[in-house]
């Protein structure tokens, strides 16, 4: 999540610096699955052909498939298609991309090495916050070599164990480990003959033998296995030999003499916890640091990148004098509400997907459009945001993104300046106005209270004439599909979440907006 948060404020214009123990990036192939809200944070960001070409060899890779052996009698497709038979570029900008950690970092570190301060090898070994803000004291893990760094906030992306985390006393609630499993790299030429031709994401062996999750890495002859580990069992990381972890690929394909090599291991626990409070001050938490969940629907590192987002514009209000602190207040408000019913909705998958090595007696409807609303349609009700209902729910019962405030601001395809874009396009470095052809008041308005306030704010007329500069493919109305009428006005933050909608033109729509903007920034 360091990178992410890394790249996002970069892109915003904000000097930090990202402080990294290990030595360079991930070289396990793990937490691959980037759902489509984070794929449309990347290509704002400017990177999804670059993270899609990084990923190319996994492209036509769906669906999670279950057996008894790879040469056995038994198969059937728990999750056939991700999108749930969904045509993405309907509500989208962007799909699903599987791109494995090892494969992502080096993109977004590329990324962050031009607008950040970025240090391997270095771990943070103490902080103070007083009200100037934070002084951390670094350590260059290398040479042993010291500094002390002022800054004016502190992002803890520092894992599930957050030594930050348990130094400002923040507990953690919910069930805590669920299972366990040990990931095992290996080559196996052979391995893709007995798959079926079937280009799966996960495939889950049932065979007591060989249980497990296989996982592609390239299609050919790299592949990861996740093997259940039973701790509570006795059963340490040293019983797992390479000749056991050889045999188990074996018997999960059904085939004696298949050629492996085993190429490495690593533990992972599957736990649920989210953080009582994402942080303190002037220190926030993100990541796997305020929330842990099973990576059954991919949830986990797509909330923690989503985390990063949210975060990053509201320091850049702050640091940019736009907002008040308070405005930072939110990120907890909105943020927690969501890894609680995400971490929720991941266990269930667990359930759904029969993950090896987990038991339990909660039961769920299969449904891969459920996948697609986590993913999209949560809401956020916080004061950054008006007029949004605290009483619904997180994440809707069905899929719905119809310009609520407090929910991503709807995908609409449009031509500007000759070029097609989506809407989503419009949304990361300030806050963005949409009205309709005869919306002239609202630019009018958009533009006095970017004055009032001393911040950008970005106005589009949506339609065919000659003053608009958005023109929407044909048979799309987007007043309709922003819930509001044709001179009305939707408020879209950085974030692309909506923060305010007027159904109408209002009469003195510069004060209107002004307050709206106020009220969202804390100014009021």
């Amino acid at each position: 999540m360091g990178l992410s948060t890394s790249v996002f404020l970069g892109r915003l214009g904000i000097e930090h610096m990202l402080v990294e123990r290990h030595a360079a990036t991930s070289t396990h192939p793990r937490g691959r699955g980037n759902n489509v809200r984070t794929m449309e944070l990347f290509r704002t960001a400017g990177l999804e052909a670059r993270i899609r070409a990084a990923a190319s060899t996994l492209a036509g890779n769906d669906g999670v498939l279950q057996v008894d052996t790879l040469t056995g009698s038994q198969r059937r497709w728990i999750i056939r298609d991700i999108s749930g038979g969904m045509d993405v570029s309907r509500v989208s900008s962007s799909d699903w991309c599987l791109c494995s950690q090892n494969d992502l970092e080096p993109v977004l570190l590329e990324q962050a090495r031009r607008e950040g301060d970025i240090r391997f090898n270095t771990e943070l070994v103490s902080f103070e916050e007083d009200e100037r803000g934070i002084r951390a004291l670094i350590q260059n893990r290398e040479t042993g070599e010291t500094s002390t760094v002022a800054a004016d906030y502190l992002v803890a992306a520092d894992g599930p164990r957050s030594p930050v985390r348990n130094r400002l006393g923040i507990a953690q609630s919910g069930p805590g480990e669920l299972f366990h499993n040990v990931s095992v790299t290996f080559r196996s030429r052979r391995l893709k003959d007995y798959t079926g031709g079937e280009r799966f994401v996960v495939c889950y062996i049932t065979d007591p033998r060989g249980e497990g999750a296989l996982l592609p890495v390239d299609n050919e002859e790299r592949w990861v296995i996740h093997v259940p580990w039973f701790p509570e069992r006795g059963e340490t990381l040293e019983d797992f030999t390479e000749e056991r972890c050889a045999n188990h690929v074996r018997a999960a394909a059904g085939v004696p003499d298949l050629d492996v090599e085993i190429t490495g291991k690593a533990p992972w626990h599957a736990s649920k916890r989210v953080a009582d409070s994402y942080g303190r001050g002037r220190v926030f938490l993100a990541g796997d640091a305020a929330h842990e969940m099973p990576p059954t629907g991919a949830f986990g590192s797509n909330t923690g990148i989503q985390d990063a987002h949210n975060l990053a514009w509201k320091l850049a209000a702050v640091l940019r004098g736009w907002a008040e602190p308070s405005l930072l207040d939110s990120y907890e408000r909105e943020r927690r509400p969501v890894a609680l019913t995400t971490s929720t909705r991941a266990s269930a998958q667990a359930v759904e997907e029969e993950h090896p090595g987990f038991s339990s007696a909660a039961t769920r409807n299969n449904d891969p459009e459920d996948l697609m609303t986590v993913a999209l349609c949560y809401r956020y009700a916080s004061d950054a945001v008006l007029g949004a209902s605290p009483d619904l729910p997180v994440v809707p019962e069905t899929f719905q993104l119809g310009g609520d405030p407090g929910t991503r601001a709807p995908h609409m395809w449009v031509t500007r300046d000759g070029a097609r874009i989506s809407t989503l396009d419009l949304y990361e470095r300030s806050f963005v106005l949409l009205s309709g052809a005869q919306g002239h008041a609202w630019r009018a308005a958009a533009a006095q209270a970017a004055a009032n306030l001393g911040l950008p704010v970005e106005c589009h007329l949506v339609g065919d004439g000659p003053e608009c500069d958005l023109v929407p493919e044909p048979d799309t109305d987007w007043a309709k599909l922003h819930g509001t009428a044709e001179d009305g006005a939707v408020l879209v933050r950085p974030d692309g979440f909506v923060a305010w909608r007027a159904h109408a033109e209002l009469p003195h729509a510069d004060r209107m907006l002004t307050t709206a903007l106020q009220t969202v920034l804390g100014r009021l």
